[in-house]
């Protein structure tokens, strides 16, 4: 059973794109939550002491900010 993956982005973000386009390519189911169309969920971020987007949470794991070698690690083989 593969863990939920779930990436926080915002509008016109070039790093969020360059995670969708990774996750894409690896043929990962992702929930996108678009912070900039839904500003309370960088209140969920924050609550868990994150700041800033991309964030990708992968089950309860996550990686924060653009470091695809530190999500590619979390993600299933």
């Amino acid at each position: 059973m593969s863990q939920p993956v779930v990436l926080y982005s915002a509008t016109g973000c070039p790093l969020c794109a360059k995670y969708k386009t990774l996750l894409s390519a690896k043929g990962v189911r992702y929930e996108e939550r678009d912070t900039t169309a839904q500003p309370a969920l960088l209140n969920e971020l924050a609550a868990k002491g994150i700041r800033q987007v991309p964030t990708v949470f992968v089950g309860d794991k996550h990686v924060a900010g653009f470091r695809p070698t530190a999500l590619l690690e979390l993600l299933p083989a």
